[in-house]
């Protein structure tokens, strides 16, 4: 593959163990890009991307890390939400290292079972 050309399943077959730069959006639109450990669970990755975002503009106006949920865009090209926050980041295989943070909406309990669910079927 030529050099600059992305492919996915390449980028996270490269190991567990290591870190990966990860390109973050927050509900206020402000953008942070950090290195976070590729077997980290998404709850680890909350806490260290809110510490990182309390130096940052508007940060005032975020509600506690609870009030939102982690996006990105699968391998299948699909918007999905990750409620479960104790999957690692190397086991979601987002398409491209981005994480968006959007306010929860919903009953979070059952979007967390429906989760879980379509994990053991293998929907992904």
């Amino acid at each position: 593959m030529p050099p600059g050309i992305y492919c996915p399943t390449e980028f996270w077959s490269k190991g567990e163990n290591q870190n990966i730069q990860v390109d973050f959006l927050l509900p206020t639109g402000i953008y942070l890009n950090l290195s976070v450990p590729c077997n980290a669970s998404l709850g680890t990755i909350k806490q260290v991307l809110w510490k990182q975002a309390q130096y940052e503009p508007l940060f005032h106006m975020l509600s506690d890390p609870e009030a939102y949920v982690f996006t990105c865009i699968n391998q299948t090209a699909e918007q999905q939400e990750l409620e479960d926050e104790q999957r690692r980041l190397c086991d979601i295989q987002p398409f491209l290292p981005v994480l968006r943070l959007v306010a929860r909406e919903g009953d979070r309990a059952k979007k967390l079972i429906n989760s879980q669910i379509s994990l053991l079927i293998g929907k992904g």
